[in-house]
């Protein structure tokens, strides 16, 4: 695959889609292109932020390790953004994801990425967007969690109860 095919990739993408082809082309250029085969592991809950990546083709799985064992939350297809709320926060990845089928991706480094936030209003708005987006999804998971919590047992908002005022738990 040749830049010009990545950024053509890329300008598919609903999240890239007010990004300057300029820009598309740079982020081809300074980023690695990495294939995963079915059931390799693309970064492992606990591990360090070092990079995201943007799913060119194929299918992946996120998983969360508990206390009471794995689970599988979601499955995404190409477009997605990973790793990128990890390297923002500086924070160790989160969950685990692993590829479903053959998944390529560019493989964009911390400090490039961080980089080009600063220098394109129009990556920098799509990242957003993209947080936002599933930000939203989140929310709307946790709200259908809690309407299936029996009634009577208090749904929780940051490790404290809702309704109940925080100097109250801070005891």
């Amino acid at each position: 695959m040749t830049i010009e095919d990545e950024v053509r990739s890329l300008q598919k993408f609903r999240m890239f889609k007010n990004v300057e082809s300029a820009k598309l082309k740079l982020l081809a250029m300074i980023s690695d292109r990495v294939v995963f085969q079915p059931g390799e592991v693309i970064y492992a809950q606990g591990d360090m932020s070092d990079a995201v990546y943007i799913v060119l083709e194929g299918q992946f799985k996120v998983s969360l390790n508990t206390l009471n064992g794995v689970i599988d939350f979601a499955e995404h297809v190409r477009g997605a953004l990973l790793g990128e709320a990890g390297v923002l926060c500086d924070q160790n990845r989160m969950a685990t994801i692993t590829a479903e089928t053959a998944v390529v991706a560019l493989r964009l480094d911390r400090q490039p990425f961080l980089e080009l936030l600063k220098e394109s209003p129009p990556f920098n708005h799509a990242v957003m967007r993209e947080l936002g987006r599933q930000i939203m999804e989140l929310n709307n998971i946790c709200a259908q969690l809690v309407q299936r919590l029996p009634k009577g047992t208090p749904a929780v908002d940051a490790g404290h109860r809702i309704g109940v005022p925080v100097a109250e738990t801070a005891h």
